[in-house]
C-alpha cells in the first residue's frame, strides 16, 4: 500500500484536496495528513502551529472529502494529545461508519490519549511512530493496530543512522517481531528507490512516501498483458 504524506507535494501545496487528489491520481492509495487545533481554536488539516483556520481545511470538510472516496483508507497524524481533538476524530469516524480506513496516528507523546483510549474504543485503529524502533528489542511498544519505522530525508543522518542501526537482515527480524506482537508494520517516510527497496526486501511494502510516483514504479509494476 502506498500512502502519500500529506498529498502529492510536488504539484499542489501539501495538506489540501488538489494535493490529495493529485497522489490519488500518482497511484496512491491512501493518505496520510495532519490534524490539529488552531489558535482559534477550531481543528483543521495543518503540519505547523497556525493561529488563524483561514484558508485551511476544517476537519469538518476533511471528513467530508473522505467520506466522498468510500474505500480510500486515510491516516491522520494527532499533532496534539488534546482531548478534545482525539474525540472530534472518533466522533467522525463513527458517524461514517469508518473504523476500517480512518487511522489515528503520531508520535508517543501526541498519541498518549489515543492509546490510552483504545479500551472504550476498540475498534479505533491507532498506528504509532516510532523514533528509536530498535528499543521495541529491550521494551515492547504500547498496544495498539500498528507502528511506523524508518528515516525523515529532512532530518540529516536520519537514514544512515537508521541502516546503522537497523540493517536489512535486522529490519526483517524487527518486522517478524512487531507482526508477532501483534502490530501492522509501515515503513516511511521513504522517498527514493533505494530506500523504498530496502524495505521492501525485508518483507514490508505498505509505505508512507513523498514520491508516489516513484513508489508506484517500484511496488505496482506494470501488468503484462
Amino acid at each position: 500500500m502506498i500512502i502519500s504524506h500529506r498529498g502529492y507535494a510536488k504539484e499542489h501545496p501539501e495538506n489540501t484536496f488538489a494535493a490529495f487528489d493529485a497522489a490519488f491520481r500518482a497511484g496512491a492509495d491512501g493518505i496520510e495528513t495532519d490534524v490539529r487545533i488552531a489558535g482559534d481554536g477550531t481543528l483543521v488539516v495543518s503540519h505547523d502551529p497556525v493561529k488563524s483556520s483561514e484558508g485551511l481545511i476544517t476537519l469538518d470538510e476533511l471528513f467530508e472529502y473522505i467520506a466522498q472516496k468510500q474505500d480510500a483508507p486515510f491516516f491522520l497524524e494527532l499533532k496534539r494529545p488534546a482531548p478534545e481533538l482525539l474525540g472530534a476524530v472518533i466522533k467522525h469516524i463513527d458517524r461514517l461508519d469508518a473504523w476500517e480506513r480512518v487511522h489515528a496516528i503520531g508520535f508517543s507523546n501526541n498519541l498518549k490519549t489515543a492509546v490510552r483510549s483504545q479500551k472504550d474504543f476498540p475498534k479505533l485503529k491507532v498506528d504509532q511512530i516510532l523514533k528509536l524502533p530498535s528499543w521495541a528489542y529491550l521494551k515492547k511498544p504500547s498496544p495498539s493496530h500498528a507502528v511506523y519505522i524508518g528515516w525523515l530525508d529532512a532530518v540529516p543522518y536520519s537514514e544512515p543512522l537508521f541502516k546503522g542501526l537497523v540493517p536489512q537482515e535486522r529490519l526483517k527480524k524487527l518486522k517478524e517481531r512487531f507482526e508477532t506482537q501483534g502490530f501492522k508494520v509501515y515503513g516511511g517516510v521513504l522517498n527514493r528507490e533505494d530506500g523504498i527497496r530496502y524495505f521492501q526486501q525485508a518483507g514490508i511494502s505498505d509505505i508512507v512516501t513523498d514520491e508516489v510516483v516513484t513508489a508506484a514504479a517500484c511496488l505496482k509494476p506494470p501488468q503484462p498483458f
